[in-house]
């Protein structure tokens, strides 16, 4: 990590969410990794959750435990969440 703002706080995620491995991607969705292997079709809830990034394969389909859905870029996902055993 830089210092580039040395005048911001350090912090460190904890949160536990649900999410999945995105396979294929199409118009209303996301074919996503379950955690059998095998890959359910989520579809998109409206259109904000892609105005600002188009989902790509290997990215991160994220259900928080609020309901609330947002797609992960790969690298930020990766590096921030470990996979709980079940």
């Amino acid at each position: 990590m830089t210092n580039e703002y040395p005048g911001l706080a350090t912090w460190q995620s904890i949160k536990v969410v649900r999410a999945g491995e995105i396979t294929e991607v199409v118009p209303s969705g996301c074919f996503v990794r379950t955690a059998d292997d095998n890959g359910v079709l989520l579809h998109y809830p409206d259109d904000k959750m892609i105005s600002r990034y188009q989902p790509q394969v290997g990215d991160f389909w994220v259900i928080y435990p609020d309901g609330y859905q947002a797609i992960s870029p790969r690298e930020p996902f990766v590096t921030g969440y470990l996979k709980k055993e079940s």
